[in-house]
């Protein structure tokens, strides 16, 4: 008489290990794009450790862009800065 729903899965414990955890964050933070990929994947997932693992691994994927970025910028134009100044006559 009634429909019949299927029964949806109830999570007790951790659904994803810590060494996958581990992988995730560590290729979020040394690959940016990698790091918004998953975090995106991950965001769209329903279950709430899903959105947590994804909002890291978006996180560490974009500090470590703008950290990148920082660095080029620093390490980059620095030299081209300084040389012209520099006298080459000692």
């Amino acid at each position: 008489m009634y429909p019949q729903y299927p029964q949806q899965h109830i999570y007790y414990g951790s659904q994803y290990g810590g060494c996958l955890k581990f992988i995730l964050y560590a290729a979020s933070f040394f690959i940016p794009l990698v790091g918004l990929i998953t975090g995106v994947i991950f965001l769209s997932r329903p279950d709430p450790e899903s959105k947590r693992l994804g909002q890291t691994c978006l996180i560490l994927g974009v500090v470590s862009f703008v950290l990148s970025c920082c660095l080029a910028v620093v390490f980059g134009l620095t030299p081209a800065l300084v040389l012209p100044f520099l006298d080459s006559n000692y």
